[in-house]
């Protein structure tokens, strides 16, 4: 499973021509350590309980600059972007009650054939599945 990491993110810094300041660093660590999909809110409330100060602009520009360099993953659902530290190819299920992101490894689901090319003339590079339905916690 590839996941986010201090010293990948640190080598996307200076490419950029920037310094790893403290709050780019919570940033990485709280994404490091995430398993449910942060919004750029999540990222947001959590940096700002370590340095109050931390402005809205660097949470963002941070998870753009994550994203662009292919260190983190978007997650689009129902009109929220959620942020995926997990970058290896796996799909997802998603709690229709509590809205939980769960990431699902590939092989749990089979062999899923997909058509590199569909009618109109679109080619598939890539493909994700979402499944829906209720977490373990709000079966209960």
């Amino acid at each position: 499973m590839a996941r986010l990491n201090q010293q990948s993110v640190e080598m996307m810094v200076q490419s950029y021509g920037l310094k790893m300041t403290p709050q780019r660093r919570a940033i990485v660590e709280y994404l490091e350590s995430a398993h449910h999909h942060p919004t750029a809110e999540d990222v947001m409330g959590a940096v700002n309980r370590l340095f109050p100060m931390t402005s809205r602009a660097t949470v963002y520009n941070t998870l753009n600059w994550l994203r662009e360099a292919g260190l983190v993953a978007e997650v689009h659902e129902g009109g929220q972007v959620r942020f995926d530290p997990n970058t290896s190819h796996h799909h997802h299920f998603i709690c229709r009650r509590c809205n939980q992101v769960r990431d699902i490894e590939e092989n749990t689901l089979g062999t899923i054939q997909v058509h590199r090319h569909l009618p109109g003339g679109l080619l598939v590079e890539d493909f994700e599945v979402t499944l829906r339905g209720l977490c373990d916690l709000c079966q209960k």
